[in-house]
């Protein structure tokens, strides 16, 4: 059951972080986080909701399977992401059929894979999924820019990963697009130009206090 928030001022914001891959220099990771931050204090309390993901700007989408560099950024980050790569290699006619009222596949050259969400157990049915990616739509769009996710959820049962699909694709701004029936669960968009959604502010209104919990696959 849901708790009401006791009147103790403080607030939920929504941040991104930003990092350089400390090996790989056209990678660059982000986070988009939903925190807690006490009134009086500028430390925020620990994740309430994550979006996960990072960006691989190396001017060109992969021709073939022999580009080892383009598949062990991917690689090296989950077997999901190797998937990804995978997909962008072998499937290359399902993506541009996805993409096609939305952008020409050979005109895009980097790609943002969005790797983990997860949103504390006790928070859900807010709609803060759609929110993360809503702001990570505003923030990481740029001109050329594939974006894949896999919308898999923590707890699998049949059917579950098309259910979540379909709950990513119900935020038309976000124009996820399914790749294909072969792939269950992948999506894919073409975020060129930044979308500023003017429902969204850095503060989050919710009128529910968590329980706390942690992303064990984190």
């Amino acid at each position: 059951m849901d708790e009401e928030i006791p009147d103790d001022e403080s607030f939920l914001k929504v941040e991104t972080i930003f990092s350089k891959h400390p090996e790989a220099p056209s990678v660059l990771d982000f986070s988009v986080v939903l925190r807690r931050y006490s009134a009086d204090e500028d430390v925020p309390g620990p994740s309430l909701a994550h979006l996960k993901g990072f960006i691989f700007q190396p001017g060109y989408l992969p021709e073939d399977n022999e580009d080892e560099g383009y598949f062990d950024v991917f690689d090296e980050r989950s077997h999901h992401a190797a998937i990804a790569c995978r997909i962008l290699v072998d499937d290359k006619p399902f993506l541009a059929k996805a993409l096609k009222k939305e952008a020409d596949l050979d005109e895009l050259d980097a790609v943002a894979y969005l790797e983990r969400l997860w949103v504390n157990p006790s928070l859900r049915g807010h709609g803060i999924a759609l929110r993360l990616f809503r702001e990570a739509q505003h923030v990481i769009s740029r001109p050329g820019l594939l974006v894949m996710v896999k919308a898999h959820p923590d707890e699998f049962d049949r059917g579950s990963n098309q259910k979540l699909a379909a709950y990513y694709q119900s935020e038309k701004q976000l124009c996820f697009r399914e790749i294909s029936k072969k792939h269950e669960g992948w999506l894919v968009a073409a975020w060129q130009d930044s979308v500023i959604n003017k429902k969204d502010e850095s503060f989050f209104d919710l009128d529910i206090r968590e329980t706390p919990a942690v992303d064990e696959i984190d």
